[in-house]
Formats: C-alpha cells, sequence, structure tokens
C-alpha cells in the first residue's frame, strides 16, 4: 500500500511540474505573439490561420488514411513529404554562416585530410576548444563529406534524411507503444512543425543528428526492455548496447544527456518499486550504469578522438552558466563573455593554463551575474525573459535569412517574416495547449492501474527536465527542438486516454 502511494505521488508530482511548466510556457509564447502581432498585419495571421488549419487536417486526414493501408502506403507518404524539403532547398540556396560556416569548413578540412591537431595549430578550431561537442557535430558532418564531397547541399541532405530517419523512428515507437494510428500522429506532427521543418532543411545544425541519437536511443531501449514475441534471445543485449551508443553519441553532439539519464533513473526506481519482471529492471540498472561510465569518460574520449588537450567539461558548464545567467543578454549568446574566452586562449602559454583561468573567470562572472539578480529581486522576471528566448518560434525563420545567399531571395523571404513567424507561434502554442489537456488527463488517468500511466510519467519527466535544465544555462530559440519530442509522447497518450475513456462509455 505505501508503495502505491508513493508511486503514485511522484508521477502526480512529475505530471503537476508537466502541468506548472506549460501553463507557463503558454503565457510566455502570448507575450511573444502579443508583441508579434503589434508589428504585423491582418493578412499575415489569416493566411497563417488558413496554413495552420491545413496542417491539422493532413495529419488528422494522412493518420487516419495511413492506418487503414498497409507499409508500402507509408513508405510513399514519408517519401513524399521528405521530397518537398528539396524544393526549399532549390529556391532558399544558403551559404552558411557562424557556426553553420564553421561546421562545413571544419567537416570540409577533415575530409580532405587535414588533423584535427593541425588545425588547432594553425588556429583553425578558435574558441572550439572549450566546447567539444561542436567539434563533435563538424566531426559527424565529416564523415559524409569525405564520402560525397563538400558541397553544402551534401549537409542538407544529411539533415533532410536524418527528418526522415526521424519520422519513422517516431512512428515505430508510437506503434511500439500505444498503436500504429498514435505513431502515425506523432510523426506526422513532428513533420509539420514550422520552424523545426526550415531549419532541419536548409541548415546543417545539430540538431536533427542529436534528435535522431535520441530517438534511437529510445527505441533501442524500448526493445531491449520490451522485446518482441518473435526476438532472438541475444537481441535484447544487441538493442541494450545500440542504445548505449546511441546515448553516447547524443551527449557528443549535444551534452545534456544527464537529464535523460536522470529521467531514466526515476523511471527505473518507480519500476522497482512495481516489482516489474526482474530482466526489466536489471536490464535498467545495466543501462544506466553503462550510460553513466560512457559520459563521465566522455571528456577523454574527445582528447583521444582529436589529438589534443580539449577543455575540461566544466569550463564549458561555466561558460554557459555565466552566459544563462547574465541579465544584459536574457541568458543568450554574450559577445563580452565569449571575448574573455578568445583572450584567454591567446595570452595563455599552455592550454591547461587558460583553462583554469577561464574556469575561475566565468566562475566569478556567474556569482556576479547572481549576486545582481538577487540585489534587484529580478529572478522571476529573468527567467520569464529566458522562457520567452527559448520558446523563440522564429529560429527557423531567422537562421534560413542571416544565411541565404541571393539578395533578391533574401528580399522575398523577408517579406513572408510575418506569415511564417506567426505560423510558427501558432503551431507550437497549438502543441503546449494539447499538450497541457494531456497532462490533465495523465493526472486522472492515475486514479486507476493502467499501462498508459508509465507512458505519461516517463514523458513528463523528461519535459519537465528538458526544460528546466535549459532554463540554466545559455539559452536560444533552437535549443527547444529537444522538447519537441516529450511534447509529441504527451500529445499522443492524451489522445490515447481519450480513446480508452470513450470505448469505456460505449461499453457502459
Amino acid at each position: 500500500m505505501l508503495k502505491r502511494v508513493l508511486i503514485k505521488s511522484l508521477q502526480a508530482a512529475t505530471l503537476s511540474v508537466a502541468v506548472g511548466l506549460l501553463g507557463w510556457m503558454l503565457l510566455a509564447l502570448a507575450e511573444y505573439e502579443a508583441h508579434l502581432t503589434m508589428t504585423t498585419n491582418g493578412l499575415a495571421v489569416a493566411s497563417a490561420g488558413l496554413s495552420l488549419l491545413g496542417l491539422i487536417l493532413l495529419i488528422v486526414g494522412a493518420s487516419y488514411w495511413l492506418s487503414h493501408r498497409g507499409t508500402r502506403a507509408v513508405c510513399l507518404v514519408f517519401s513524399g513529404l521528405t521530397s518537398l524539403k528539396f524544393l526549399a532547398i532549390a529556391w532558399l540556396k544558403i551559404a552558411p554562416t557562424s557556426d553553420f560556416w564553421n561546421y562545413h569548413a571544419l567537416a570540409a578540412f577533415s575530409a580532405q585530410g587535414m588533423t584535427w591537431h593541425q588545425m588547432w595549430t594553425r588556429g583553425l578550431l578558435g574558441n572550439y576548444v572549450i566546447f567539444p561537442h561542436s567539434l563533435n557535430i563538424a566531426n559527424f558532418f565529416s564523415l559524409i563529406t569525405a564520402f560525397l564531397g563538400a558541397n553544402f547541399f551534401i549537409s542538407q541532405l544529411t539533415n533532410v534524411l536524418c527528418t526522415l530517419l526521424d519520422m519513422w523512428l517516431i512512428y515505430w515507437l508510437g506503434a511500439r507503444w500505444l498503436s500504429r494510428q498514435m505513431g502515425l500522429i506523432a510523426s506526422l506532427i513532428f513533420y509539420c512543425i514550422p520552424a523545426y521543418w526550415l531549419y532541419s532543411t536548409l541548415l546543417n545544425g545539430a540538431e536533427p543528428l542529436f534528435v535522431t541519437f535520441v530517438l534511437l536511443t529510445l527505441l533501442a531501449l524500448t526493445k531491449a526492455l520490451q522485446p518482441a514475441i518473435t526476438a532472438a534471445p541475444n537481441d535484447p543485449w544487441l538493442n541494450l548496447c545500440l542504445a548505449l551508443i546511441a546515448t553516447l553519441a547524443a551527449n557528443m553532439l549535444r551534452p545534456i544527456m544527464t537529464v535523460w539519464l536522470i529521467a531514466v533513473l526515476l523511471f527505473t526506481g518507480v519500476h522497482w518499486l512495481q516489482t516489474f519482471p526482474r530482466k526489466t529492471t536489471k536490464r535498467l540498472w545495466l543501462y544506466l550504469g553503462g550510460a553513466m561510465l560512457l559520459l563521465t569518460s566522455s571528456a577523454g574520449l574527445n582528447n583521444w578522438l582529436y589529438g589534443i588537450q580539449l577543455a575540461p567539461s566544466n569550463v564549458e558548464t561555466t561558460y554557459s552558466l555565466a552566459t544563462g545567467t547574465n541579465v544584459a543578454t536574457q541568458g543568450t549568446y554574450n559577445a563580452k563573455i565569449m571575448g574573455q574566452v578568445t583572450h584567454q586562449l591567446k595570452v595563455n602559454p599552455t592550454p591547461a593554463k587558460a583553462y583554469s583561468k577561464l574556469a575561475q573567470q566565468l566562475t566569478q562572472d556567474t556569482q556576479l551575474n547572481v549576486q545582481q539578480l538577487q540585489q534587484q529581486h529580478r529572478w522571476f522576471s529573468f527567467i520569464d525573459d529566458k522562457m520567452q528566448q527559448l520558446l523563440g518560434p522564429d529560429y527557423g525563420y531567422n537562421w534560413v535569412l542571416y544565411n541565404l545567399q541571393s539578395r533578391r531571395t533574401g528580399n522575398t523571404w523577408y517579406r513572408l517574416r510575418y506569415f511564417v513567424i506567426t505560423l510558427s507561434a501558432a503551431y507550437f502554442g497549438l502543441m503546449l495547449i494539447a499538450a497541457l489537456i494531456a497532462s490533465v488527463l495523465g493526472l486522472r488517468q492515475l486514479t486507476k492501474p493502467h499501462f498508459l500511466n508509465q507512458y505519461f510519467f516517463m514523458s513528463a519527466l523528461l519535459f519537465d527536465g528538458f526544460t528546466l535544465s535549459n532554463l540554466i544555462l545559455e539559452v536560444q530559440g533552437r535549443y527547444h527542438v529537444i522538447i519537441y519530442l516529450p511534447l509529441i509522447a504527451l500529445i499522443i497518450c492524451g489522445i490515447a486516454a481519450l480513446k480508452i475513456r470513450y470505448h469505456q462509455s460505449e461499453d457502459v
């Protein structure tokens, strides 16, 4: 009895935090949209509204139609939707800037035979020596570049194919957890996110690769814990190994997988309290132990991989904290802090000395920022500003605009500004509302034992963890991409809960 109360309390607390965060997100997005509405026009709002309705009809109609068709139809629809991205690539030609240029250039250098040590001695790595994940992003792209060439289209093609694979992975996960129709709804919701559709099509950012490895982790771990009836005896262990490799790869691209491990740890604790099958719990503990070991050794792995002395992980963490607590830029990129990094890397005779000085200086910056926030009693308003920065639905539009090659195309794209951003904000807001309703349904579902409770619990854990961790560190609009996955999981769990209630009322 005590175990049951403890489990229900933990699940209810997690879902309650999710409800609170979703409400806060909606308020933050509403503030953003209110500012946007003051500068936009009625035509943009009307056309965005019609487009949003069209996307909803596409998701509902296509998921219903495909649920009554075979796998061949799903292949054709997914491939057809993906092919539309090549029309955008043909129209919006990109000349990469900022990090996107760095990823492309470093990948090309590596593919042409230049070692990372040579790049370092020539000063080509710049400040990336304190951001190993940025080197890892370039390195992942260099593997494809080595085979297919250094044309920027190759990087775009890589991310487009990643999003196609993501659709399949989400579909398989949804079908495995709930039903085939829920998997279809989830994959189509993911495909239709306007901001991410643009970003993952036209730019060589890390997010599509990162999301792919997170989804591979989820699917492999699911297969390891709940093997199919037709699975061979060794299949669960092979999937467990695949989950560990995918976890390490995801963390190499964005070092936030500790949040994922904390969520899995809490989920494992609930499994243990519920006396689930010993095999399942044993595999979960093995996965957690192996993943923690891999993540703690990732710094040494990076040094070995690149043959240079990269900064310890605490330097990158202190940089992100110093930036994330800075009021002047609302927790976003700060040129002054980056200037400190550049200066220390240049003036110190050895990397070890530079890293030590940086850690000390960035820690002092963080302490001063925190003191300022406490003295001015600005914590709430500052976090609210950070939430708006994190949820910014304009990252897809803006990054395309900044990287466009043709001025003529740029002028045309600029005229579409309010339509694209309004559509992006409205779609994301609708996702938040649907997830909020789903979380409330999840709280009601806790009153009775049901397999759906564990999916609500895990989805809410991931949503809470990724949202709160992003608010502690530096934020950018594109950083909220990872939140799409738990949001979509909550939405399909909510739809499944509604279907259960409907069928129960029919039986009565």
